[in-house]
């Protein structure tokens, strides 16, 4: 689902992921590999903030898949915060947008 958010957004909902997986959860994700690619990003982001790898398809394959299991507590979710603003290839495309 990364590749229909800007990047910006791809952030911001790894943060959200923090609030939104129990501890011991699984968290899998998708995402394109067009140039820039994010993904090696996207993983970093997730440890980060306590995700441990799991496994993540390889480069060659032309997109990313990554498992990453969640090994904090979770905190509280804002009740005003937003995840992200879905939008299109097409959309995100003619923005100029690297997703």
């Amino acid at each position: 689902m990364f590749g229909n958010i800007t990047d910006e957004d791809v952030e911001t909902t790894v943060d959200f992921c923090t609030g939104l997986c129990r501890t011991g959860g699984v968290l899998i994700w998708t995402r394109h590999r067009k140039a820039p690619d994010l993904v090696p990003q996207i993983c970093q982001w997730l440890e980060d903030r306590g995700f441990e790898q799991q496994w993540l398809s390889e480069p060659e394959a032309g997109f990313g898949v990554g498992v990453h299991r969640f090994a904090r507590e979770p905190r509280p979710l804002a009740a005003d915060g937003r995840m992200f603003t879905f939008a299109g290839y097409d959309v995100l495309a003619q923005a100029g947008g690297t997703t």
